[in-house]
């Protein structure tokens, strides 16, 4: 390809990496006016890295925009928190010092770092946890101790052998001899190095830190909070023995809200279950959380729990409960359940309502809970997907984002109006970059409902691409999710953006078994993997050449990562003709090989509820009570994962195929699309493959820009847009 098409490619890339994404945003001022801290991600192409910064909006009492700060690099911040006065704020920073890369805990008031302290020094834990599963960071209500997680720290080890100088005194006797290749489990695909959290306090009173006893050995701490007190806390425990296994994008592992008083460990939650999220109102009186049942589908639906913290009896009571297909809300919508998360701060200034976002069908949305009557109304938008990011004294800031708008920083005031009809109106306070062409794209949403016997009949995808064309001249490129229980939502995606600019037409498929269409829909891809995803995938292709004439149906692509790569893999085989080109990232390909390799062998799709009790039986991951299982049922339970797998269709793949796959990824061992690769370039089929030192999502530093640039020029050697041919 000529370079000078390349270099137009790159300076498309260049032009929309330009655009930062909003991670998050607090309400930190409500006196005369209103102060609203947002912090932002934007890639650094040069500094090859995401690069962090944070702004300040000012706005009057009618929440319009009165003045902003200059973006301020907060890169090196990796948690922060203020107290809830807002004069002093506690900095988590990674820095580099002596040569050496350490954390720091900054103690700062409203002029000047006031304490700072060196965590590797003081060598009372690990690492601090600063990931999405884990983390957590806050200063106790009497403003004197903050609270986090991190790696619990072990006793040093040294060989059983080792000449000591004759000079040194003698080491204290916590050094241990001959342990130093003991294995650590951790816990999975992009958290690797994550062994055995512990709760830590940092008491700036008297300049000490402290881990917190009494959770039981077997259990890992995470998310959590003080309770009124300033003295006890509450958390999530995970339950990591006989196995960890992995957390990321996986709500289904057994675990409960905890408290913590006095050394004390008592559970909260029921047992049986999955929870994640507690969320203290205000005046710390009442706890929510998130909870489902434990096992089952990686993600789901989940339940609102309500508790009265101050009670005797703390048991919780069901504010939202698991939705199998959809309910109607206050409003006269359809609602089909929760599946996102819950804000930090998400209650109303009376502590009788709760806000919260999660996907639904094919967009975002949010919601309100009316804690005592339990109605649930849903928050006016538009087309956009709309995510509450915080609440405070009822001013509420959302993130507003769609397939052709990168996120948008808006906020509005919540009052009792909105519980009639929902509508709260919201003031745009940031303004994202014009992306140029994008005037002449259009997404729009299709819903479609087989006409048969099969209990599940719904799925739906979102067509994105050109308004209009020449009949048959825009190539298009399908892109089923992975997960598999996920889905794509209305969402600034630079991949697809990028693919839509560049003179395709791109089609994003909420398969069967995706989340936002309550859980039934979910779990019905339970055994049947490879069968109803294919089946939903081919549906979507000639649905959307029905609906849309300007499309190629002789130039039709497959791009997908995870899932989404064993989908691709599958409908190449399967349907060798109808497709011409395949990009996959870290496909699964053989699910029987990577049972026991992956970071989540605990529960695979290809089995039905039945098979996957024995199938955790056979290896005793989880239940203890597990009964054995006879060599005929293993030996079947494999056979079916072997058939239901893209490999056994191989042979028959016609279409030229990218993978790209990481060397490090704990999910999809890379052994899998390596196998795919032999086996296509034993079959003479043109196949290339990029090999990354990355992990699952290929997103960090240089590697997103190869995978995303070579995908598409993988796509447009084979079928070639109008644009640049």
């Amino acid at each position: 390809m000529a370079s000078s098409h390349v270099e137009k490619v790159v300076n498309l890339y260049k032009t929309l990496a330009q655009n930062p994404s909003l991670n998050s945003a607090k309400i930190i001022k409500l006196n005369n006016g209103i102060t609203i801290l947002s912090t932002w991600s934007q890639r650094n192409l040069e500094r090859k890295t995401n690069q962090k910064f944070c702004q300040s909006h000012t706005l009057n009492s009618k929440l319009q925009l009165m003045l902003e700060s200059f973006p301020i690099d907060v890169t090196t911040e990796l948690l922060s928190a203020s107290t809830e006065d807002e004069q002093y704020k506690a900095v988590l920073r990674q820095a580099t010092s002596e040569n050496i890369t350490k954390q720091f805990i900054e103690i700062w008031d409203r002029q000047r770092l006031v304490k700072n302290y060196d965590l590797a020094a003081l060598d009372v834990h690990g690492d601090v946890y600063t990931d999405s599963e884990f983390a957590s960071f806050e200063w106790s209500p009497d403003k004197t101790k903050v609270l986090y997680v991190a790696e619990k720290k072990l006793p040093k080890s040294e060989p059983f052998y080792k000449q000591k100088p004759l000079n040194k005194k003698k080491e204290e006797d916590e050094i241990t001899v001959g342990n130093e290749y003991i294995y650590k489990a951790h816990w999975g695909e992009q958290l690797v190095g994550k062994h055995h959290p512990v709760v830590a306090v940092l008491d700036t009173t008297t300049d000490t830190i402290s881990t917190l006893s009494g959770i039981p050995d077997e259990l890992s701490p995470a998310q959590v909070l003080w309770t009124e007190d300033s003295e006890s806390i509450v958390g999530v425990a995970w339950k990591h023995e006989p196995r960890h296994l992995g957390l990321i994008a996986c709500t289904n592992r057994l675990s409960w809200i905890f408290l913590l008083k006095n050394g004390e460990y008592k559970k909260i939650s029921s047992d049986g279950c999955a929870v994640r999220r507690p969320r203290f109102n205000p005046d710390r009186k009442c706890l929510i959380w998130l909870e489902r049942d434990a096992g089952g589908a990686h993600h789901n639906a989940h339940r609102l729990m309500y508790l009265k913290f101050n009670s005797e009896n703390l048991k919780g009571d069901v504010l939202v409960d698991i939705v199998s297909s959809s309910i109607p809300t206050q409003n006269g919508s359809q609602f089909y359940g929760i599946y996102g998360q819950l804000p930090q701060r998400c209650w109303s200034a009376d502590s009788e309502y709760i806000f919260f976002s999660t996907p639904q069908q094919n967009n975002i949305r949010s919601y309100i809970v009316n804690t005592k009557t339990k109605a649930l109304i849903e928050i006016k938008n538009d087309k956009s997907s709309l995510t509450i990011l915080d609440v405070k004294n009822d001013v509420i800031a959302f993130s507003e984002t769609s397939l052709l708008e990168p996120s948008v920083l808006t906020v509005g005031n919540f009052n009792m109006e909105t519980i009639n009809n929902g509508n709260i109106q919201r003031n745009k306070i940031s303004v994202p970059a014009t992306i140029p062409g994008s005037e002449n794209l259009m997404y729009e949403p299709s819903e479609y409902d087989y006409d048969g016997d099969e209990e599940i009949k719904h799925f739906n995808f979102i067509y994105f691409g050109p308004k209009s064309g020449n009949d048959k001249s825009i190539p298009l490129v399908i892109i089923p999710h992975g997960g598999p229980h996920s889905n794509y939502a209305n969402s600034f995606i630079l991949d697809y953006c990028f693919f839509v600019l560049s003179g395709f037409a791109v089609v994003q498929i909420n398969y069967r078994g995706s989340t936002g269409m309550g859980s039934k829909n979910v779990e019905y891809l339970q055994g049947k993997v490879g069968n109803v995803d294919v089946k939903d995938c081919v549906t979507a292709t000639y649905e959307a050449l029905r609906k849309y004439p300007w499309l190629n149906p002789e130039k039709i692509g497959i791009s997908g990562g995870s899932h989404g790569g064993f989908l691709v893999t599958h409908l190449s085989g399967q349907y060798p003709d109808l497709y011409k080109v395949v990009v996959a990232r870290n496909p699964v390909i053989d699910i029987a090989a990577m049972f026991t390799t992956s970071d989540i062998p605990d529960c695979r799709n290809t089995l039905n509820k039945e098979e996957r009790i024995k199938c955790m039986a056979v290896i005793n991951y989880i239940f203890d009570e597990s009964t054995p299982v006879s060599e005929s049922d293993q030996v079947e339970m494999l056979v079916k994962m072997f058939k239901c797998s893209p490999i056994i269709h191989v042979d028959k793949v016609k279409a030229p195929t990218l993978l790209c796959i990481g060397s490090n990824d704990l999910r999809v061992p890379s052994s899998q699309g390596k196998l795919w690769y032999q086996r296509l370039k034993a079959n003479n089929i043109e196949t290339k493959m990029l090999l990354y030192d990355d992990n699952h999502p290929l997103a960090s530093g240089t590697v997103e820009i190869d995978n995303i640039i070579n995908a598409y020029l993988w796509l447009h050697e084979h079928i070639p847009t109008n644009k640049d041919e």
